[in-house]
This record gives structure tokens, C-alpha cells and sequence, in this order.
């Protein structure tokens, strides 16, 4: 999910929560629009990074408290830290294959 070349490119961020009391596992995925930015630019750049993290925010599902409390639970701070790490990695991809050619 993927390069430049192709109109309406998109990372696709995917997380696993796995919510407590061995229920069964929900995947989650978003896609992130890349086409309309140039991320060859620092304004480029921290757009991507903008709406990586909003997406990671909302697949995670960050910002929508369990306990009442503002914290993220150890499992949502997981799925953050995982779905960065994934969109990282694909935006890796991307940009190798645009540098490439492809």
C-alpha cells in the first residue's frame, strides 16, 4: 500500500489492539494520502509526519480515553509505537523506490 508515481499514493498504517480480558484481536488500518506533498521538502517532510501521527492517533485509538483518565493505557502505547514504526518502514519503501525510479 505505494509509490509516488502513482496518483492517490497512500501509506496504510495497520495495528493490532488487543484489548484486556483475551478478547479477540481487532486489526485496524488507515490510509495516509501522500500524492499531494513533496517529500523532498522539510514543509513536505513534517506534513507526512503530521498525518502519520494523526492516523496513528486514530487507528490506536489515542485519544479516546478508557479509564476516564488522559494516560494511554501500555497497549495503546504499544500500538502507536508500532504503527510509527510500520509507516516509517513504508515511507522507507516509498521513497527508495522513487529514488530508483519507480
Amino acid at each position: 500500500m505505494k509509490t509516488l508515481a502513482l496518483a492517490g499514493a497512500a501509506l496504510g498504517l495497520v495495528c493490532a489492539a488487543a484489548p484486556a480480558f483475551a478478547q479477540p484481536v481487532e486489526q485496524m488500518s488507515l490510509r495516509v494520502p501522500i500524492s499531494d506533498i513533496n517529500l523532498a521538502t522539510a514543509a513536505g517532510q513534517k506534513a507526512l509526519d503530521n498525518r502519520i501521527e494523526r492516523a496513528a492517533r486514530t487507528v490506536c485509538r489515542a485519544d479516546s480515553p478508557v479509564t476516564g483518565s488522559r494516560v494511554l493505557t501500555q497497549e495503546r502505547r504499544d500500538c502507536l509505537a508500532k504503527a510509527r514504526a510500520d509507516a516509517r518502514q513504508q515511507v522507507a519503501v516509498i521513497t527508495g523506490d522513487r529514488q530508483r525510479g519507480g
